[in-house]
């Protein structure tokens, strides 16, 4: 686990603290400052002032305090502080945990981010390292601490290692309280160079925008660390930052994309990135023009890919990625490649190899495991998609809450001038790969049947297509769910109509393949291992369907008729014909 071994203990004791502050922002604040008191009298008594802060008072007398200040005494200081940083985003509540984004990095990966900057080059004594996000100080912590062991080495003296952490270290949050917190986490790693010179620590931490604050503009860091926040931009937002990031902005942008791009506009020429994200920028339609800078002002030297989201972080919902980058002058886009490594369930990090970063804006295909590297090669080099197959992707045309036409539980009897066609829900699309109109869901069992004015309007499918899950999660033992349309079943209702939750792929070449093929290929694991290579999000979207890249159609055909099993069919097909 990445992931400290002590979480179930944390969140035992984050629940007793819960009810000391209903979720209420200036309470959960003094309640952090009565936890931070607590485990500097207790670690760092030098630091600690004679009293807790005021207004924190009443709740260092509390029993769930006292346990929770004590219990971050007696565990290893890195990862107390991630705790202590990651109470206060659980007990702030849902709304603002979401709205601010608060979700911190475990020590473990920290460190992996640092360390594989520093094998690129980055330099601990001798260049300004800056975090724009730096809320919680996960990332400023472990470079301080480095930093400080660095110097001492040089023989540098306490006042002269204290001179030059403070002038090359740096950091900006939008949030006071993070920036304050951070300030003691900087102040309790530095303590014994605090002690031998016997002065306080005046590191810059600046309060403001990371992605629009001048303050940071004027430092033009050497080495930029970064776990940037996660949520979709609003609109009101995306016009905010239009002016400073519009050459990225493309539908509704995710704020950590924005970070990334800031971390292009902050490095100097030649600069080093080390970025904690998750992993849509690499396949996401809205990153296109973000995955073109990315060639055309940066070499991509290492991807990590992290596929456990829940041995990463505390309620993330996305596969993560660390990604190393190095600045130069903008040049011409090309291809590019980058080196992979995947993390092991066993929680050893493997090196799969190179693989190709395509530039015209498509997804970057990156293993999710070592054993993809190899199969995500021969689909390279294969380079089949689903216009071989003779099919384009398209989303279900009706939308639930807004579809204002009548719908049935059952097929009703026919009236003069009424036409009712089935209405295909995703539940009907089964996890094993079947068909089943109408299978029991609560939430679609009564609206089985759609109302339409004729066959021809928009939407109304009329031959059988292949039809796709369209919300899927990485921990499902398949990403793509996909099922064949029957040929009699088209034919006794005439029509059909696909809600929006489910991805219809439809036949559009007298010679495609047979829809009941192309699902088994689809549902085949070959396949959903390649998928995974281009799509680390929760939705399966069209535009990575027909990047999507497949086994050579008739080299399947010719080994399925052989007696392979589909999967060794699919598999061998990926690679060339003999």
């Amino acid at each position: 686990m990445v992931i400290p071994a002590l979480r179930l203990k944390f969140y035992r004791r984050v629940k007793a603290l819960a009810p000391l502050v209903d979720g209420k922002p200036d309470g959960v604040e003094r309640l952090l400052k009565a936890l931070l008191h607590l485990w500097q009298r207790a670690c760092y008594p030098r630091l600690a002032p004679e009293r807790a802060p005021y207004g924190s008072r009443a709740f260092v007398r509390e029993d769930a305090v006292q346990d929770f200040g004590g219990w971050l005494s007696e565990v290893p200081f890195n990862e107390a502080a991630y705790w202590l940083a990651s109470a206060y985003a659980l007990l702030v509540g849902d709304e603002l945990r979401t709205e601010r984004a608060l979700y911190f990095t475990p020590p473990r990966l920290a460190d992996r981010l640092i360390d594989k900057l520093v094998e690129h080059g980055a330099s601990l004594t001798t260049q300004h390292w800056h975090d724009p996000a730096c809320g919680g100080a996960a990332f400023l912590v472990p470079i301080a601490q480095r930093m400080a062991a660095a110097l001492a080495e040089t023989g540098l003296s306490a006042s002269q290692q204290l001179d030059h952490i403070e002038r090359h270290l740096s950091g900006n949050d939008l949030d006071p309280v993070l920036l304050e917190i951070s300030q003691e986490f900087l102040r309790m790693a530095l303590s014994d160079l605090l002690a031998a010179t016997g002065r306080d620590l005046s590191l810059r931490l600046f309060k403001g925008d990371g992605l629009t604050s001048s303050a940071i503009e004027e430092l033009r860091p050497d080495v930029l660390a970064c776990n940037p926040p996660y949520r979709k931009l609003k609109a009101a937002e995306v016009d905010r930052y239009r002016k400073t990031h519009g050459d990225v902005v493309e539908g509704q942008p995710n704020i950590y994309g924005l970070f990334i791009n800031r971390t292009l506009q902050l490095a100097k020429q030649g600069g080093l990135i080390g970025l904690l994200t998750p992993t849509s920028f690499l396949s996401g339609q809205s990153f296109s023009r973000l995955r073109t800078k990315l060639l055309t002002h940066a070499d991509t030297l290492h991807v990590d890919m992290l596929s456990d989201r829940n041995a990463m972080f505390i309620d993330v919902e996305q596969e993560t990625a660390i990604t190393v980058l190095r600045t130069r002058a903008a040049s011409k886009v090309v291809d590019s490649k980058t080196r992979v490594s995947v993390l092991k369930p066993e929680g050893e990090f493997e090196d799969v190899g190179e693989f190709l970063l395509p530039n015209s804006g498509r997804p970057w295909p990156i293993p999710r495991a070592a054993s993809d590297a190899g199969l995500l090669q021969l689909a390279e080099s294969a380079g089949f998609t689903l216009s071989d197959y003779g099919y384009v992707g398209r989303v279900g045309h009706l939308v639930a809450y807004r579809d204002e036409r009548q719908r049935f539980a059952q097929q009703p009897d026919p009236k003069p001038g009424r036409l009712v066609v089935p209405l295909v829900w995703a539940t009907d699309i089964t996890p094993d790969g079947r068909f089943d109109h109408g299978r029991e869901c609560r939430f679609s069992r009564d609206r089985r049947f759609v109302e339409i004015s004729s066959l021809t309007d928009h939407g109304v499918l009329t031959k059988p297509a292949v039809l796709l899950q369209r919300l899927t999660s990485s921990d499902q033992k398949r990403r793509l769910v996909a099922a064949a349309v029957p040929d009699a079943w088209v034919a006794q209702f005439g029509g059909y109509v696909c809600e929006n939750h489910v991805i219809v792929l439809e036949p559009v070449s007298k010679n495609a393949m047979a829809p009941e093929k192309l699902a088994a290929i689809l549902n085949s694991q070959p396949v959903d291992r390649v998928f995974r290579a281009i799509s680390g999000a929760s939705n399966v979207a069209v535009s990575e369907l027909d990047e999507l890249l497949l086994p050579d159609p008739a080299h399947f055909k010719h080994v399925k008729t052989r007696g392979a099993s589909l999967d060794e069919a699919v598999r061998a097909a990926y690679r060339p014909a003999s």
